[in-house]
């Protein structure tokens, strides 16, 4: 496991405790209390965690994000691939 989130609450999990939620490869494997392993540790303290917020119809410029995204050349514009880099894959509130 590359990270583990302890005391996370999710929303489609309301009356329970708080949860550790795994994360290897840049994706979720395990939802579960106590994990143990993992090279970097974030205590989410209590808070949601929810999928991360990604919109497919994005104004650069009104996001105010067009200065960390440069224009694409040609017609093959995508701001998908050019704000995946910048996206939150778990949000944290």
């Amino acid at each position: 496991m590359d990270l583990i989130i302890r005391n996370a609450r999710l929303a489609d999990r309301r009356g329970e405790e708080p949860l550790d939620i795994a994360v290897a490869g840049g994706k979720i494997v395990a939802i579960e209390r106590s994990l143990a392993g993992a090279s970097e540790i974030y205590d989410a303290g209590g808070r949601l965690a929810c999928g991360g917020l990604i919109e497919t119809h994005i104004h650069l410029d009104k996001s105010r994000i067009i200065d960390r995204c440069p224009p694409e050349d040609g017609r093959e514009i995508s701001p998908m691939k050019q704000v995946a880099a910048l996206s939150v894959r778990i949000l944290i509130v």
